[in-house]
């Protein structure tokens, strides 16, 4: 073969592999933002109740604003789906419940594809001293204490939580939110709840999150 049909080849053979990475890129987007940012609970999630595969539904719980400039105010949807959900049973160490998020519904109409997890789970912002099955509660602001302000966030005070070992189960609040820091991982005043992984257990018969639970989501947006 001469030099040029040897130059040929070699041209051809570049402009093919060129093709091949683009396709795969194309195929494959990458996350254009990743980040963590506090949201609450609108309606029980309970691991006796739930199935891999039901949908689930949160909300913002304050405004911020995306690496991009996007303002999300609060109360914007976040969507996704239990991938999995246990409640406890002969023979079982623990309950189990894991959400994964994959839309952020931002309240002027602008939806965004995600991948979000659980990073940090907190009481309702109003809560007591958290108390054991068949103890009455203690006064009011004890169990909690913000870690914290993100952007977006002002401090509130702390009121009701209820904790037993039917597993997790607060009340909703009326009164301002506290103060949930971003950087937040892991359970925060809660008792019989741990988070790892993104999968919450409890030695309880359940894992259950009340409405005005609040939590810590990371999120890679895509």
């Amino acid at each position: 073969m001469n030099r040029v049909g040897i130059a040929l080849t070699l041209a051809a053979s570049l402009c093919f592999g060129q093709a091949v990475a683009s396709a795969q890129q194309s195929a494959a987007p990458a996350a254009t933002g990743h980040g963590a940012f506090p949201v609450k609970v609108t309606k029980t999630l309970d691991s006796s109740k739930l199935k891999e595969g039901d949908a689930v539904e949160v909300e913002t719980a304050g405004s911020f604003k995306l690496a991009d400039g996007t303002l999300v105010p609060k109360g914007s949807k976040l969507t996704g789906h239990v991938t999995a959900a246990k409640a406890r049973s002969k023979g079982d160490s623990n309950s189990e419940l894991t959400v994964s998020f994959d839309k952020l519904n931002i309240t002027s109409g602008k939806l965004l594809s995600i991948k979000g997890t659980v990073q940090a789970v907190f009481p309702p912002a109003e809560e007591q001293e958290p108390m054991m099955a068949g103890k009455a509660s203690g006064a009011a602001g004890g169990g909690y204490s913000a870690g914290g302000s993100g952007a977006g966030y002002a401090a509130g005070t702390v009121g009701t939580v209820t904790d037993d070992k039917s597993g997790a189960n607060m009340q909703a609040s009326s009164k301002p939110e506290a103060a949930a820091d971003p950087k937040s991982v892991g359970v925060q005043g809660i008792h019989n709840l741990e988070l790892e992984d993104g999968m919450l257990s409890s030695s309880g018969k359940n894992v259950k999150l009340g409405t005005g639970v609040r939590m810590i989501v990371h999120v890679d947006i895509f």
